[in-house]
């Protein structure tokens, strides 16, 4: 074996790659329905480099099979439902999620038989992963869309995380399919190798994945197909003549009463589930609430609370002997920037600007 900068990347990306896949399948992560698709994609990856490290380096060549790209065929799928079983609750593995997996199966079928098709249909690998990215970009918008009308807690750098991975994911199969008409580019007078451009970006690919993994969010807060529903219903004007609005603004003011005596916001878990359940009604209910009678989202309407509260706060606070910080976590927040751009939102300030005017 030579010593060199793609034999180094590709047991690095096994090393990295088949560990996190075992740490994944560890009781800790396994309870996590879309870790056991995680673990899957990286053992998948680490696999596919044991073959590309083998073949790379002439080892085992005449027991050696070509079917790498069918590996190809497999990341695709496994990352869609990875982040389908992430974000939704509910989700289960229905029997036609298996036609994901069919090119795959297809492809070992065909080169146990003797025909080597990955010289015909690798090129497909590039458009079946556009399709994914699509089909996974549609999954965290639909939760980027819903989530507002059901947590009070902001998830924006976990939906940007995977939208990050999703895009990364398929520049590294541009830059295969690339690599098989250029092979070297120059910046400068340096000449680079496209293939070690591809090595180190899936090794940082990788990294990227298992540094995420391992934080292991617990209070990421999944989202229902009747959570998906209730924010369409909640956004269609046209049900507004189906509502009992009189129901409603008995509701409306219940529920202000609730907020201001046993000040929920300051959870920063809250959830329309935890309200629905504190003050007897339906989710449904609570979110026809506040979005026809109130004219909000449930988010932006427990951080109404919470600005007002902090806003209180600041005020009374002539000394300043109470940082940004300690305000932020005492009204319920958790995120300095979501903190900052609620209270600008509802102010026109910044906690800062807001806590010297008038001083």
């Amino acid at each position: 074996m030579k010593i060199n900068p793609i034999n180094i990347i590709h047991v690095l990306v096994i090393w990295q790659s088949l560990l996190f896949a075992i740490v994944l399948a560890t009781p800790r992560y396994s309870k996590n329905k879309s870790n056991k698709f995680l673990s899957l994609l990286l053992l998948t990856l680490g696999v596919h480099f044991i073959y590309n490290f083998l073949y790379t380096n002439g080892l085992y060549l005449n027991i050696l099979p070509p079917y790498s790209c069918s590996y190809g065929f497999l990341y695709g799928p496994l990352f869609f439902l990875y982040i389908k079983f992430h974000l939704e609750k509910d989700a289960y593995f229905r029997p036609l999620y298996w036609l994901h997996f069919s090119p795959f199966l297809f492809i070992l079928i065909l080169t146990s038989l003797g025909f080597f098709v990955c010289r015909y249909i690798g090129i497909l690998i590039f458009p079946m992963m556009l399709a994914y990215s699509i089909f996974s970009f549609r999954e965290i918008a639909i939760y980027t869309k819903t989530i507002p009308h059901v947590s009070s807690k902001n998830y924006t750098s976990e939906t940007k995380w995977l939208q990050t991975i999703s895009v990364f994911m398929l520049v590294i199969v541009f830059l295969d399919i690339l690599n098989s008409q250029i092979q070297v580019f120059s910046i400068g007078h340096i000449e680079i190798k496209t293939e070690v451009v591809i090595q180190i970006s899936i090794l940082l690919f990788v990294s990227m994945i298992n540094y995420q993994g391992l934080k292991n969010p617990h209070s990421f807060q999944q989202i229902s197909e009747s959570d998906i529903a209730m924010s369409k219903s909640s956004e269609t004007k046209s049900m507004l003549a189906t509502i009992d609005k009189n129901k409603l603004l008995e509701l409306a003011n219940k529920l202000e009463e609730y907020m201001k005596s046993e000040q929920p916001y300051l959870n920063p878990e809250l959830n329309i589930n935890m309200l629905a359940e504190a003050i007897k009604v339906s989710e449904k209910t609570i979110s026809q609430t506040i979005n026809h009678i109130i004219g909000s989202n449930f988010s932006d309407y427990i951080n109404t609370y919470r600005i007002e509260d902090a806003s209180l706060k600041l005020e009374q606070d002539i000394e300043n002997s109470l940082t940004i910080k300690e305000i932020m976590y005492d009204v319920g927040f958790n995120s300095r920037s979501v903190f900052n751009t609620a209270f600008k939102k509802k102010t026109g300030l910044t906690p800062t600007e807001y806590q010297k005017r008038d001083k």
